[in-house]
């Protein structure tokens, strides 16, 4: 418990830094978050006999993140053109390389591009917009609001199995005790850090980012099922891997993001 108490706070100390300050070292420390996730999927997926191309993921999530990080002014439909052809690439060049290839590695090569990147680019995403630190922090906070939530109260009442095939411990009372307090937290800070936008959007953005938390912990669950695997590594002292720590805000990031910029098209934000 020490371990895992002193590794959570090493951790916020860096991450914090980094989003304060943004910049190259922001940059670097989502690069290298990536590279680590994609290199734990790389890992699983091979003790489920499955060969995902590590290193052409690892070169396009690099080149992705630096474009989406350093370019002047974002632009959506060149992104989304962008991500169209590296997963076309990723796809073509992991069965042309190796002709013994089979179609499961190339699908799981996408997937393994599109499961880790878009976390990491919609963090860089949120970070970059105005008032982008304290919408980072405050999506951040939500999070894990509704993992610290959904643990307690499955604790203390859960009875009712959630997901019994994929993660028998997860219950529909911790759930449902997740989404609370998830909702409760992003208002609190909405109020004293955000306190232009509406009561109504935090809650909705609560409500939001509790069931893509919930959806990205399951979904991270499935997969070490699936390799038959307990963590995704050991790379952070009693949490396991960078999957392990960040599996709630897989989903969670891209939905947040994409709510925040609909306030901003609608005027909900200054």
């Amino acid at each position: 418990m020490l371990i895992r108490t002193i590794s959570a706070i090493i951790g916020m100390l860096i991450l914090g830094y980094g989003i304060n300050t943004g910049g190259w070292f922001f940059y670097i420390g989502i690069t290298v978050l990536n590279l680590c996730a994609i290199y734990e999927l790389y890992n699983a997926l091979q003790k489920a006999d499955i060969h995902i191309n590590f290193i052409l993921n690892s070169v396009f999530a690099v080149v992705l993140l630096y474009f989406v990080n350093f370019s002047y002014k974002f632009d959506f439909i060149l992104v989304y053109f962008s991500i169209v052809l590296i997963l076309i690439l990723t796809f073509l060049f992991s069965l042309i390389n190796n002709f013994h290839s089979r179609l499961s590695d190339a699908v799981f090569s996408v997937f393994s591009f599109v499961y880790t990147a878009l976390l990491f680019m919609s963090i860089i995403l949120a970070r970059n917009l105005p008032n982008g630190t304290n919408l980072t922090w405050w999506i951040f906070v939500t999070i894990w609001a509704c993992d610290t939530g959904a643990f307690f109260a499955g604790i203390w009442w859960g009875r009712i199995p959630l997901a019994p095939n994929i993660s028998p411990k997860k219950t529909l009372e911790g759930s449902l005790g997740g989404i609370l307090l998830s909702v409760i937290v992003c208002t609190i800070f909405k109020i004293y850090f955000l306190p232009e936008i509406s009561n109504l959007y935090a809650v909705i953005l609560g409500f939001l980012i509790a069931f893509a938390s919930q959806a990205g912990d399951l979904s991270a669950s499935l997969i070490k099922r699936y390799c038959k695997i307990k963590d995704f590594s050991n790379i952070i002292p009693g949490h396991g891997g960078i999957l392990d720590r960040l599996d709630s805000a897989l989903f969670s990031f891209p939905v947040a993001y994409i709510y925040i910029i609909l306030l901003l098209q609608k005027g909900g934000l200054q």
